[in-house]
C-alpha cells in the first residue's frame, strides 16, 4: 500500500464523516422544528380553551343602570374651561395657522 492510497483513504473518510455530520444536523434541525410546532399547537389550544372559559364567564347576564345627564349638565364640566384655556394659548402660537401667512404685516415692495 503506497502513501498515496493512505492519503486518498483519509480524504474520502473525511468527506464521508462530514456528510454524515451534515445529515445528522439536518435531521436534528427537522426534529427540533417539529417539536417547536407541536409545542406551539399545544399552547394555542390551551390558550383557546382558556379564552373560551373566560368568555363563558363574561356571558353571564348582568344588569347595569346608566345614569343620564340633564340638558344643563355635562359629562366633564371641567372640559369647557380646559378647552377655552387651550384655545387662548394656541391663538398666539405660530403653529395655530400652519397654512396662513406668518408675516404680521404685508411688506412693501420697493419701486411701487
Amino acid at each position: 500500500m503506497s502513501f498515496d492510497f493512505v492519503l486518498i483513504a483519509i480524504i474520502v473518510g473525511g468527506v464521508g464523516l462530514s456528510a454524515a455530520y451534515v445529515v445528522a444536523e439536518y435531521r436534528g434541525w427537522r426534529e427540533q422544528g417539529a417539536a417547536i410546532r407541536r409545542r406551539e399547537a399545544a399552547l394555542r389550544s390551551l390558550h383557546a380553551a382558556r379564552l373560551s372559559e373566560q368568555r363563558e364567564d363574561l356571558l353571564l347576564p348582568s344588569v347595569l343602570q346608566l345614569q343620564g345627564f340633564g340638558k344643563g349638565q355635562a359629562a366633564n364640566p371641567d372640559a369647557t374651561e380646559l378647552d377655552t384655556a387651550r384655545a387662548q394659548a394656541r391663538g398666539d402660537s405660530p403653529h395655530a395657522r400652519p397654512l396662513g401667512d406668518r408675516r404680521k404685516r404685508q411688506r412693501q415692495r420697493v419701486g411701487q
